[in-house]
């Protein structure tokens, strides 16, 4: 697997072209696309590393021996803005001709997200073949801080947040602060998840929240820090606590029969659904039903195949897979939110801060 930190456009527009008619004429000769002898660019809007580039390499290492022809994959990270900027270009640029895919996080599909970082494209345009459901996530807080959750008087607890958008875990302490009293400053800012985590080591911050199984196993070892609460996890409908944070109560628990307006309620509910997004795979806007048919029986063949589970199973086994239509409906849940509740969240996230 090759890997490249940029598109070349002016020679990937003529090899796409090209390729792409390969693809058409193998698809018409044989009844189905084949990507024999050709190369799949998969775009990750995140740094080499994260855990989106580990599960694009990942899945996409042994999903490609499952495409007719077997491919070869390069992956092209272009982090930026939470994946936003580089899905800008993705949308736009890269060619319906199977030859194109991306691999995505929640930063890239969350509505509130999208409408402060300027995304010219709308989630439920692209062509989903399925992904990961997040893992629960644990609100980790510094265990000498716990005394100043609920008292005014003394310095807030400060929040650890990565960039400036409110991913699947933060949300906890998002309401926590709205309907569960607690004294909260947020800090923004943080480049990377990793070093999130350091600060809250240090105790530049008292608390964030972590998903990824090394952050979880590393901090619940530590004997400093604790957990306050998690999200839970939907398997078969059920809203479901994670194995590793036993004893922590799900958000949804603590908040129950507290908030008494309805946007409120309304906006936690949709939070309830967006906390469920991890990661997701996609072909453009307007790729064909055949391709489209080809990448989504390659995936699901993928996540059976001891090739990938393995491998992944040591990354981070506690995340369920999310097949297409499951996927598809969360993407149209989350997509047709009013603007109401996304500026609820803005306003009591400026007023935490």
């Amino acid at each position: 697997m090759k890997s490249a930190s940029m598109f070349q456009p002016w020679c990937l527009g003529l090899l796409a072209a090209s390729a792409g008619m390969a693809v058409s004429f193998a698809a018409a000769a044989q009844g189905g696309p084949s990507f024999a002898g050709k190369s799949i660019n998969v775009t990750v809007g995140f740094e080499s590393g994260s855990r989106a580039d580990l599960y694009a390499r990942t899945l996409m290492g042994t999903l490609r021996r499952h495409l007719p022809g077997q491919p070869n994959i390069i992956v092209l990270n272009r982090p930026g803005a939470g994946g936003v900027v580089s899905l800008n270009d993705w949308v736009t640029k890269a060619a319906p001709d199977g030859l194109n895919v991306a691999v995505g996080a929640q930063t890239q599909v969350d509505p509130d997200a999208l409408a402060r970082t300027h995304a010219r494209y709308k989630p439920s345009q692209l062509r989903y073949l399925g992904g990961l459901v997040a893992a629960s996530q644990g609100l980790f807080i510094n265990k000498a801080a716990l005394p100043r959750l609920h008292d005014k008087g003394a310095q807030p607890v400060t929040m650890g947040m990565v960039g400036s958008s409110l991913r699947t875990g933060y949300y906890q302490a998002l309401w926590g602060a709205a309907f569960l009293g607690w004294h909260v400053k947020w800090v923004p800012g943080y480049q990377s998840t990793a070093e999130a985590r350091g600060a809250l080591e240090r105790g530049e911050v008292d608390m964030s929240a972590f998903g990824t199984s090394s952050d979880v196993d590393y901090l619940l070892n530590t004997g400093t820090i604790g957990l306050l609460s998690q999200t839970g996890v939907l398997i078969d409908g059920k809203l479901v606590s994670r194995p590793a944070f036993s004893g922590a109560p799900e958000i949804s628990a603590l908040v129950k029969g507290k908030i008494k307006d309805p946007l409120a309620q309304r906006t936690f509910d949709y939070s309830e659904k967006i906390v469920q997004v991890g990661m997701w795979v996609a072909l453009p806007p307007k790729t064909s039903d055949a391709i489209l048919a080809a990448y989504v029986k390659a995936f699901e063949e993928t996540v059976k195949d001891p090739a990938y589970r393995e491998p992944w199973s040591k990354i981070d086994p506690d995340s369920p897979v999310v097949h297409k239509a499951e996927l598809e409906k969360l993407m149209d849940d989350i997509g047709g939110v009013s603007p109401d509740v996304l500026e609820f969240i803005q306003t009591e996230l400026k007023r935490q801060m």
